[in-house]
């Protein structure tokens, strides 16, 4: 039988990363999920991008700006600036509303806090990633291979959200990839799961008491959301547990995989029946 600190880490581990590339299906679970970790990492002078994989069209389809067409570019942070966009180059992009563009608006808020300057929107349609699972991991595989990250973030592989479940099988697929093809320094590509909606099995926390302030202060830009969820009281109550077995007051919880792990591997870890 696992012991508890076989279960949970009873010791706390700085963000992993020296250039971390980080993937949230929908905007703001970037800053839900490891808000503090990625100001961390910004503080310690790590590299940090921030890809948006979805426009999150469908977070409120009741809210007005749902029903109005809204800008049909993709935007990283310079083009964002100067105006300049890419089409997405998807056959359908009427999911791109003004709802979509507040979100995005509302992401770069976000990121200000965090202090993240290089981003990028994919602006793939919201619960539909799945159906485009080639194109998202052509574009991820890309911009992985141009910023060159030692640690991949995604939400878990038991997320409750289908596009949370989509981007982690595409990050999966990522490390597998790139590890076998030992494209970067020593081979070396972690990937590390974040949570949001569902409690993982971790095997690193992180103390994010320095910085729970600040993300915060980030969570409250994402305004459309939060008037739909109280995201500040479930998260903050979530940090607050993962600090159970710590020294620490708030914690962010990660399961970090050093290596590609098979499907039995990864489903004996979270059956609680093995350790790494």
């Amino acid at each position: 039988m696992l012991q508890e600190s076989e279960i949970i880490p009873y010791h706390l581990s700085p963000p992993a990363g020296e250039r971390a590339l980080v993937l949230a299906p929908h905007p703001d679970d970037e800053t839900l999920g490891c808000g503090g970790a990625i100001r961390l990492l910004v503080e310690s002078g790590k590299s940090v991008k921030v890809v948006f994989v979805t426009s999150g069209d469908r977070g409120d389809p009741e809210h007005p700006l749902s029903r109005i067409p809204g800008n049909s570019a993709i935007y990283n942070r310079s083009s964002w600036l100067s105006g300049e966009g890419i089409t997405t180059g998807l056959s359908d992009e009427n999911h791109l509303t003004g709802y979509a563009s507040l979100r995005e608006k509302e992401a770069v808020r976000a990121l200000g806090v965090l202090g993240v300057s290089d981003y990028e929107f994919l602006r793939f349609p919201d619960r539909e990633l799945h159906l485009h699972y080639k194109n998202v991991l052509d574009r991820v595989i890309a911009i992985a291979e141009e910023f060159m990250p030692d640690a991949m973030y995604s939400p878990s592989v038991i997320e409750l959200n289908p596009d949370h479940r989509t981007t982690a099988g595409i990050a999966l697929e990522v490390q597998r990839r790139k590890m076998a093809a030992g494209a970067y320094a020593a081979g070396r590509l972690m990937l590390v799961f974040y949570e949001v909606t569902t409690p993982l099995r971790p095997n690193m926390l992180v103390d994010i008491t320095p910085v729970q302030n600040r993300k915060k202060k980030a969570m409250k830009k994402y305004k459309s959301q939060m008037r739909l969820i109280d995201f500040l009281t479930y998260i903050i109550s979530l940090n607050t547990v993962r600090a159970l077995t710590v020294k620490a007051r708030y914690a962010e919880a990660f399961w970090r995989m050093e290596a590609p792990l098979s499907d039995k591997e990864r489903e004996r870890w979270l059956a609680f029946q093995q350790t790494l």
